[in-house]
């Protein structure tokens, strides 16, 4: 499974979110660090639902926008 990520300055902090599952975020001091509590939200989520099996190994986080260069 793929997620599209967008990474935006927020504060001192950088703020990870997927387009495809709005509840999930990810905040951090780095675009890494953001990354990583985005990861384990969208896993979470995604052993949840019964209509996905796809979890942790088959999933790719891909930064298409990222905002925090600006």
């Amino acid at each position: 499974m793929r997620c599209e990520v967008t990474l935006r300055r927020e504060g001192a902090g950088v703020l990870a979110t997927c387009a495809d599952y709005p509840s999930c975020e990810g905040r951090g001091p780095t675009s890494a660090a953001a990354l990583a509590p985005l990861r384990e939200s969208l896993e979470f989520l995604l052993e949840l639902c019964p209509c996905d099996v796809t979890t942790a190994p088959g999933l790719v986080l891909t930064v298409v926008r990222d905002e925090t260069q600006a």
